[in-house]
């Protein structure tokens, strides 16, 4: 008997059946939210209990799961073996999924290509080249080019690879934007006060008094954001090998990035006029002209304030390989578009 026809394990019989459901989830996931920064995946496991014991009481269905288990048994498949290969499999993918959203893409056992899925864990610039923009048009968008990378979305055009009830869904959950003046509130705050207005008073006292001049009280003050920008002020120290002198004085390039493309969805979506749209990118780009002489300065604001967002270095470390990718990758904006 060749492989081919060779009988397949419960375990592979599990297998199988869950590579088929997964891999339309994760391509749903992925089309729905990319990696949308502090997205979370919900709990597939506890998610398929609660579904189960629902279903449950439904007339007729627990006479039908009897059925179904009568019928592995007699075929050979013990029910057990295979609902436990069933939760391994879908703990496994519910892992790697929320891996990808945060841009880490690790697939040791070669699940993921199993799938038929990329493992490169390199950033794609992604182009419409529809060739609707000025030259102009183009460089305002290229200040919101870090979110468009994360998200898998066309750097050269307002249009988005997500559409607009998606969009709706994700403003409305995450930015509490569901009208034009929810929007132009939102735009507001992040010009005037976003993570930036916290964060910067905390950078010039680690500027002033070192990392090592911040006390311990003061690290665990939750009143105020020093302690997250320590954890991350130290990370990027020793992973550049450089000194302090090297932390940006801002990170208000994080709610300037995040300006642009709040705009550009609230346009999309309808709460926001495009002439309205391009001013506030105009908005962003004059006022990052004035704090900064470069894209790599700006980059490494919006990478340290990414990481002092969550106070995780783990985000600053996604946050500065998009960065990177922006600053080296040829298709870039970034390297097409002088500051």
């Amino acid at each position: 008997m060749s492989d081919n026809n060779k009988p397949l394990s419960p375990e592979e019989v599990a297998r199988t059946a869950q590579q088929a459901a997964m891999k339309e989830a994760m391509e749903q996931a992925q089309a729905l939210y990319g990696s949308i920064p502090g997205f979370q995946m919900p709990d597939m496991l506890e998610a398929q209990e609660q579904l189960m014991k629902e279903a449950a009481a439904i007339p007729g269905v627990a006479e039908a799961y009897a059925y179904q288990a009568e019928m592995m048994k007699q075929a050979g498949i013990d029910p057990e073996t295979m609902q436990e290969a069933y939760r391994q499999n879908l703990g496994t993918a519910r892992q790697m999924m929320q891996q990808a959203m945060n841009g880490i893409v690790s697939d040791p056992d070669g699940y993921l290509e199993s799938l038929g899925m990329d493992t490169d864990d390199g950033w794609e610039i992604m182009k419409s080249e529809d060739g609707c923009l000025s030259p102009e048009q183009l460089r305002l968008l290229a200040f919101g080019a870090p979110l468009c990378i994360y998200n898998g979305d066309f750097v050269d055009s307002i249009e988005s690879t997500t559409d607009a009830d998606t969009l709706k869904e994700m403003l409305e959950e995450w930015w509490e934007v569901t009208d034009p003046k929810s929007a132009s509130e939102t735009i507001a705050w992040l010009f005037n006060a976003g993570q930036h207005q916290d964060a910067d008073p905390a950078l010039a006292e680690i500027r002033k008094r070192g990392v090592n001049g911040i006390s311990e009280e003061e690290r665990c003050d939750e009143e105020n954001k020093i302690g997250d920008v320590c954890t991350i002020a130290e990370f990027v120290i020793e992973a550049k090998e450089a000194t302090i002198d090297i932390l940006p004085k801002t990170i208000i390039a994080w709610d300037l990035v995040r300006a642009v493309n709040v705009a550009r969805w609230a346009f999309l979506c309808g709460y926001m006029k495009e002439n309205e749209m391009w001013q506030t990118a105009k908005t962003v780009a004059d006022k990052a002209k004035k704090i900064f002489n470069s894209w790599e300065e700006y980059g490494l604001s919006f990478a340290v304030g990414r990481g002092v967002w969550q106070g995780d270095p783990e985000d600053y470390e996604t946050a500065d390989e998009v960065v990177s990718t922006l600053l080296e990758n040829e298709e870039s904006p970034w390297k097409q578009i002088e500051w």
